[in-house]
């Protein structure tokens, strides 16, 4: 994409360095080349007020500048404060009225009238002593569906990977340490061209380029001064002096998109005979055979219909690897127990995880993905080294609930429960905290440390020490003051009358927990998260395997503390 030049800009605002002063004194007409420039880029500057630069851009009905009338625009004053008001006027037989004035109304040429005001610069006399805020067309951005986003200063939209996308920018442009910032607005011209198609309007530039020195400026000589006119939709006024010079006038931009080439575009989105599908090795059921085929509409079939296609619900495979993009970014993608959405973009309705520790998914779904999404998936597909999962087997053919105890979800369930009538004891986790903690899809110790220190912030971190401090010292029982709260809660089981041995044993599972955290993501040696890693895989199978155990154990642990507490909720 082609920004506006920001260099460009900022050399017409602010003069050089003294030995070229006097040249950019004079040379106030070259600035007129940025606004050709400015018409071909991708982004385009619609206002800039600083310095030696004002630009200031607005739109008008296309009849009334078709053919521009020069005469009439070079009249034309725009003024940022300008906006829409209640007008009272009296006289002229009519007596008193008031009415709704738009802000073109009074722009001093009948060019503009009816048009639309872009930007608004509007000050609060006597409250902000700041420089005006930036205010947009609200018809613009709501049309353009954008909003504004602080972090980013500018008006955005998610495009269709998901991603946020800058459509409207405000830059402030900094100059010489004596003079305020530059005030910039840009536009992205596809999206301007597309308003401008459907209000059947085109965008009118008032500019104005005048350079001199305050100090030394004597005023223009009028023999010096002369109208120049580059094209019709493109003139201006010149003038110079011994040190100074100036170039004002009007530029009228036209979008090159028609209403029928929009509709057309839209019609070429929902043509089926365009889309594009990528290839999937899958596990044809109906034939009993493993095929490699497209996921095309074309090439499937379903269960009304006689034909030797695949189904729909032919299941294809995927090495784990393929999840590692949507855990690791979950601002943008919603990565659920089943099912994975990515914001405004697409939507993944079901996927598992088998015995091989492979994901899967229905060759039907992938093919709702948008293409280059289908090719990423593709690029992990593989033949089935296990069947489907039995979760998916038991929700998606028999449509029952899972069989299969999962004990993260107990977890979590227990926990939202928790935290809707939260003891003193008790941290609120929230959904956020809880959403992020998943089992691991890989056998990558990264991920298990990742994943290990989400699940010790979801359990662990809820319990809050000083409450279980005061239980204890409340009942009589004298603690060590570095005590954390695993071992408080220990102290507690021990309270209410078990053994030590057996309080230590049912903590143990969290204690576990903790410690592996700070192995794998504190500041421990790499040796110990290599023999964590290594014990693990010794006595589970897989970092997942263990993850799954460690997380029963941890789930039947918070069972015997809740009911060590008499908490009352629904502890299975």
């Amino acid at each position: 994409m082609r920004r506006f030049d920001r260099k460009a800009l900022s050399a017409l605002a602010w003069a050089p360095e003294k030995e070229d002063a006097v040249a950019w004194l004079l040379g106030a007409e070259a600035s007129v080349d940025f606004l050709r420039d400015n018409a071909t880029r991708d982004e385009l500057v619609i206002y800039a007020s600083g310095g030696a630069v004002l630009v200031h851009g607005v739109l008008a009905p296309a009849n009334q500048v078709t053919p521009p009338n020069h005469n009439d625009l070079r009249g034309a004053y725009l003024m940022p404060e300008d906006a829409w008001c209640i007008q009272r006027a009296w006289g002229g037989g009519a007596g008193h009225r008031m009415y709704l004035d738009p802000p073109l109304s009074s722009a001093g040429c009948k060019s503009l009238v009816g048009g639309e005001k872009l930007i608004y610069r509007r000050s609060f006399n006597g409250v902000t002593k700041d420089a005006p805020p930036i205010e947009l067309s609200q018809k613009l951005v709501h049309s353009l569906a954008l909003y504004w986003v602080e972090e980013r200063n500018a008006y955005c939209r998610l495009d269709d990977r998901g991603d946020i996308e800058d459509v409207i920018r405000v830059v402030w442009l900094k100059g010489p340490p004596t003079e305020p910032e530059m005030a910039v607005v840009t536009i992205l011209i596809e999206d301007l061209a597309t308003y401008m198609a459907l209000a059947d309007m085109v965008l009118v530039f008032k500019f104005d380029f005048t350079r001199f020195e305050p100090k030394n400026f004597g005023g223009w000589h009028q023999e010096r001064q002369t109208n120049k006119k580059s094209a019709p939709d493109l003139f201006y006024d010149v003038g110079c002096s011994a040190n100074a010079s100036y170039a004002n006038g009007i530029m009228v931009l036209r979008s090159k998109l028609t209403v029928e080439q929009l509709v057309q575009a839209w019609r070429d989105e929902e043509d089926e005979s365009k889309k594009q599908y990528a290839m999937f090795k899958i596990v044809d059921w109906k034939n009993q055979r493993q095929i490699e085929t497209s996921c095309g509409p074309d090439h499937l079939s379903n269960y009304f219909e006689k034909s030797d296609k695949p189904f729909e619900i032919s299941p294809a495979f995927f090495r784990p690897e393929v999840l590692t993009r949507f855990k690791n970014d979950p601002e943008k993608y919603d990565l659920e127990d089943r099912s994975i959405g990515c914001r405004n973009a697409w939507y993944l309705k079901t996927y598992d995880i088998n015995e091989a520790g492979q994901v899967h998914t229905y060759v039907g779904y992938l093919a709702k993905l948008p293409y280059e999404e289908q090719v990423y998936w593709q690029s992990f597909n593989e033949w089935p080294k296990a069947p489907i999962s039995k979760r998916a087997y038991e929700n998606d053919f028999e449509g029952k609930w899972s069989s299969e105890c999962d004990p993260l979800q107990m977890l979590k369930y227990k926990i939202r429960q928790l935290d809707q009538n939260p003891p003193a004891w008790w941290k609120i986790r929230g959904d956020e905290l809880i959403d992020v903690a998943r089992y691991p899809a890989t056998d990558s110790v990264s991920e298990w440390g990742d994943e290990i220190l989400a699940l010790d912030q979801m359990l662990v971190e809820g319990f809050l020490a000083k409450p279980l401090q005061k239980l204890a010292t409340d009942a009589g029982r004298k603690i060590d003051k570095q005590w954390q709260s695993v071992r408080l809660l220990q102290d507690y089981l021990e309270a209410q009358g078990r053994a030590p041995e057996e309080a230590r044993a049912v903590m143990e599972p969290l204690a576990r927990l903790h410690g592996l955290r700070s192995i794998l993501k504190g500041h421990g040696a790499p040796s110990k998260s290599t023999a964590a890693s290594k014990s693990a895989r010794k006595d589970h199978g897989t970092l997942r395997a263990q993850f799954t155990a460690l997380a029963g154990e941890c789930d039947d642990t918070f069972i015997s503390v809740l009911r060590a507490f008499g908490t009352a909720i629904k502890l299975d």
